[in-house]
């Protein structure tokens, strides 16, 4: 019961919804979670000729290693765009995974 009522409590703090438990949730979190999604979509903007899930996976793996190299906090989110960015240059600019596409069959 402990987990379902915290969980509610976390959902009602991410609405904003009244009698929303804030202490559930740290108070930067929220908003490098948020920029966090900015940048994302950020970069999917910008490298508007590789597909958008490429791109946000790539973003994924480079949070996962900025963090590994010890960025925190409102760092992380331009630590990892660097090195999305580095890695997705590389790939539109090398045309490393080629575009498939299916012939029709009739």
């Amino acid at each position: 019961m402990s987990n379902q009522t915290t969980s509610e409590g976390v959902m009602r703090a991410h609405r904003g919804a009244p009698g929303a438990d804030t202490a559930a949730t740290a108070p930067g979190v929220a908003d490098l979670h948020r920029i966090l999604l900015e940048t994302a979509f950020e970069l999917t903007a910008e490298f508007d000729g590789l597909p958008a899930g490429s791109v946000m996976r790539c973003f994924g793996r480079s949070v996962k290693l900025a963090r590994a190299q010890g960025a925190t906090g409102p760092g992380l989110p331009e630590a990892a765009r660097r090195i999305a960015a580095s890695s997705l240059r590389k790939r539109a600019a090398g045309g490393r995974h080629p575009v498939w596409t299916l012939a029709a069959t009739a």
